[in-house]
């Protein structure tokens, strides 16, 4: 009774103090975080560990990138051309479709310092698609879009009121009326 008594309160004691799984959600979050780290360090080889062999990355100044390799070699050489690049992720929202497939979408901002010292602000928006990968046991990037130069804030501002945004003056709200059919 005793052996019954002291096995019920050791498994009593590591339900008590094991950690709450992620959701899918917080899983393809951490992912993005890790890419933003990895990024800002500068670490091109964990980058592309974070894509799927077909992983595409949709490149901004660049053709598309496919798979690990091609995108390793793209963020080895744009971190060759200034002397410091981060980014900071703004509001992003994280959904899981189902345990296989999910998606993020939101604000970041990228911050290039020049050789120069001097830093300029790219203002974007991101959207990824994500994978879970059984046979590695993890998500995976399957489609990743960055539109530098979008106004977005990183610290988005609390929700306007309806009441309080007003047209400007000048601007006369077009109708079927006006709009010439053909």
């Amino acid at each position: 009774m005793r052996t019954v008594s002291r096995i019920l309160v050791a498994s009593m004691l590591c339900i008590a103090v094991s950690p709450a799984l992620a959701t899918p959600d917080e899983e393809v979050r951490d992912v993005l975080s890790a890419w933003a780290q990895a990024y800002t360090a500068g670490d091109h080889t964990k980058i592309s560990q974070l894509y799927d062999h077909y992983g595409r990355l949709h490149g901004v100044d660049t053709a598309d990138m496919i798979g690990p390799q091609a995108i390793s070699e793209h963020y080895y050489f744009e971190n060759g051309h200034t002397t410091l690049r981060s980014v900071k992720l703004g509001d992003i929202k994280c959904y899981a479709y189902d345990d296989a497939t999910a998606t993020c979408a939101g604000g970041m901002e990228f911050i290039v310092t020049k050789r120069s010292g001097e830093r300029l602000s790219q203002p974007s928006q991101v959207s990824v698609a994500f994978a879970y990968d059984h046979d590695v046991g993890k998500w995976l990037i399957q489609d990743h879009r960055v539109l530098r130069g979008i106004a977005v804030a990183v610290n988005p501002a609390p929700t306007l009121q309806a009441d309080t945004v007003k047209s400007p003056p000048n601007v006369v709200p077009a109708s079927a009326a006006t709009i010439p059919v053909q």
